[in-house]
């Protein structure tokens, strides 16, 4: 266990920088994008489609979470129904503390009128036929790709970055976008709603759940932070 735990620390470390890189290139695509719709909607109605951009991401997000999470645990442990139970729990907790609690609750330190919305609870079927999407494709990608996860890691992350930004311009906090005093805390918020949730969901989940047979049996956990 304690090995298991090493690992984990060690992922989490060399995922840091991948994270802050992909906060990075999300806050300028998403400062670029909200500046566009800002010209072409000056009275404010440009926020709604961010709003829609967010209620894409998410459900991105939880799908690319769970084909990651399903694929890993698949490729060293073929048990169906653990495999998607981790599948679905490491998939959309983590992409929901990712997506609106750390963001909401970041933007309130701040200072911010955050709204908190919850997706999975108020658009459940938005979210559902993405879940079960990522599910299947879990299954099948670690077969014919061997480290296919290793790929969905990396959209992971960036998508996440996205969905992050994109919730708290939805929901209360646009300030950033023309205020540089607040561009590092931002920043903070996205690395912080970025780095834990999506290495929990992708490596802390699988390689602290896996059974100890299978570090013997198998190779261990692959390291999708480093190679993404």
């Amino acid at each position: 266990m304690r090995r298991r735990w090493n690992a984990v620390l060690v992922e989490l470390a060399h995922h840091l920088p991948y994270t802050m890189v992909s906060s990075l290139i999300a806050m300028v695509v998403v400062w670029y994008f909200g500046l566009m719709q800002a010209q072409q909607h000056p009275g404010g109605e440009w926020v709604t489609e961010v709003r829609w951009s967010f209620h894409v991401l998410h459900p991105m997000h939880v799908c690319l979470s769970a084909i990651t999470t399903t694929a890993v645990f698949w490729h060293h442990e073929r048990r169906l129904m653990r495999t998607l139970a981790f599948g679905i729990f490491g998939s959309v907790i983590p992409c929901g503390f990712s997506d609106y609690i750390v963001p909401f609750l970041g933007g309130r330190v701040l200072g911010q009128p955050m709204q908190l919305h919850i997706c999975l609870i108020e658009h459940p079927m938005l979210i559902l036929p993405f879940l079960v999407m990522g599910l299947l494709a879990g299954f099948v990608f670690e077969e014919p790709v061997s480290g296919g996860s290793v790929f969905s890691h990396g959209a992971h992350v960036f998508v996440s970055s996205l969905a992050v930004l994109m919730y708290l311009v939805s929901f209360g906090f646009m300030g950033w976008m023309t205020d540089i005093q607040l561009v590092f805390p931002v920043l903070v918020i996205v690395v912080a709603a970025v780095w834990i949730p999506c290495c929990v969901s992708d490596i802390v989940i699988p390689v602290t759940n896996l059974h100890p047979h299978i570090h013997g049996r198998r190779r261990t956990v692959p390291s999708p932070a480093v190679q993404s």
